[in-house]
């Protein structure tokens, strides 16, 4: 440690004013006396002889600058106890305490959590930062404008989860940011056979109009339980209670465990089944005839479905039998994409609560403004946000921005920001309604640069961070 000043003025258990003998930065960290650990926040020039009430009229330029001192504000952050750290300042410090800069070093064999994991350093100290893995379990949102390092750190975040031990499920949205980089974990949503909900909704809302989706979905599950056999879905249309039939219960429990895996998808038995589906919904033979036509004109392949790896139970399976697993979400339409989020993340949960354990699983949503606003994945995460620290659930949601991009319930449970760069200068100040930042200047802040705050930081309070090289 070099010492740098002294205490001066009045003094707090938050705050104390540091008169400068060599120079400071913004950010640098600092020891006053011998306990107390803080952060410079702001550095400013004085000089009494220009005071307005000085009685002093300056008149050599030389002569008024050798009056001039540099003063600190310095945040306190705890005090170092024993090698440990407390975050309680209990005293303020008396005028006149020395004020020592922290270098390299000095921090090292500070105490602040069991396995903490690393993904970058304090810039000016070099101090390896430790960061609260717990604090995944309350959730994160990593927030920072375009090309400010938000995927690297992310990516350096998800490689120190699995070190020690939490699985990590990445939702990557262009399929460049972290499939590259994780390769042998990586699933392309080509190889998932979606939900048949997310498959109504494509043909539905992308062809046939929406006012058409309980007809293509119910469609779909006659074609799962027939198998493509006309007169079996006729069978199944009955057993629902359609034409002369009586309800039978047992044909809707005998598709609760059946995978659209289990059978051949084939697009012209599928229009027979949907041509029979909308004749027992009473629709106008003109308007299947439309339907129809559009179908087959749009191009829309079920058989395109065929042999693939993973239906969405496989997928959680999966999930929960790696370390890693990255979901390249880049080639599907979005609502195939939706119904594999939606799918995966409800499916986690529902296992937690039947097997009435903890998972321990981080889910990772890449481009988060696509997800967890007002779209059909957003009430699964959003269940997530609000239940999961339970059952070792937790988000790391990745957006450029706070408000507009997360949902209000989502961003209601989030208790760790970690954010550089912002889009929108209003963006800093509904960050600290929700976690503490205090006095801070993010525009000094350049690629790879973040504050890191609430649990996940190990003063609950921002600290500059500059993340490691991949």
């Amino acid at each position: 440690m070099r010492k740098v000043g002294f205490v001066v003025g009045r003094t707090s258990t938050k705050w104390v004013t540091v008169r400068l003998e060599e120079e400071v930065l913004i950010n640098d960290l600092v020891i006053v006396g011998d306990e107390l650990l803080g952060v410079v926040r702001g550095v400013s020039y004085a000089n009494p002889t220009m005071s307005p009430y000085s009685p002093f009229t300056p008149t050599n330029v030389e002569a008024v600058r050798a009056y001039e001192y540099l003063n600190g504000s310095v945040e306190l952050y705890g005090s170092l106890v024993g090698g440990r750290f407390d975050p309680r300042v209990l005293t303020a410090s008396p005028t006149g305490t020395p004020v020592y800069k922290v270098e390299r070093g000095d921090l090292e064999n500070l105490k602040f959590m069991d396995n903490p994991i690393l993904v970058g350093e304090h810039p000016s100290s070099g101090w390896p930062l430790p960061l609260d893995p717990k604090a995944v379990d309350y959730h994160i949102a990593v927030v920072g404008s375009t090309g400010s390092g938000k995927s690297h750190l992310v990516r350096l975040l998800v490689r120190e989860l699995t070190r020690i031990g939490r699985r990590v499920v990445v939702f990557d949205h262009t399929g460049a940011d972290y499939a590259p980089f994780f390769r042998d974990a990586t699933i392309p949503d080509t190889e998932v056979f979606p939900d048949l909900l997310s498959l109504a909704e494509v043909m539905a809302n992308k062809v046939l109009g929406k006012e058409y989706l309980d007809d293509v979905e119910v469609a779909l599950y006659a074609y799962l339980y027939s198998e493509g056999d006309v007169s079996r879905a006729r069978k199944f249309m009955e057993s629902l209670g359609f034409g002369n039939g009586e309800f039978d219960m047992s044909s809707i429990l005998e598709l609760r465990n059946r995978s659209p895996m289990d059978v051949s998808w084939d697009d012209e038995a599928f229009i027979a089944i949907l041509r029979l589906v909308m004749g027992y919904l009473k629709r106008r033979e003109h308007t299947i005839a439309k339907s129809l036509f559009r179908l087959v004109k749009s191009g829309i392949s079920l058989s395109s479905f065929n042999g693939r790896r993973y239906d969405i139970e496989g997928l959680v399976d999966h999930v929960l039998g790696s370390d890693l697993t990255v979901l390249d979400i880049s080639s599907e339409t979005l609502p195939i994409r939706y119904g594999i989020m939606r799918g995966v993340v409800s499916g986690l949960m529902s296992r937690a609560e039947s097997r009435g354990e903890r998972l321990d699983v981080a889910i990772v949503v890449d481009e988060a403004q696509v997800y967890a606003r007002g779209q059909p994945p957003t009430e699964a995460l959003s269940d997530v946000a609000r239940r999961g620290r339970k059952w070792g659930v937790g988000l790391i949601l990745v957006s450029q921005r706070w408000v507009s991009d997360l949902d209000m319930n989502i961003r209601a449970n989030i208790n760790s920001v970690v954010f550089s760069s912002l889009q929108s200068s209003s963006d800093l100040d509904d960050i600290g309604k929700v976690v503490s930042i205090g006095s801070i200047d993010v525009g000094i802040l350049g690629t790879g640069d973040f504050y890191v705050t609430g649990l996940l930081s190990p003063f609950r309070r921002p600290i500059l961070l500059h993340t490691f090289g991949e």
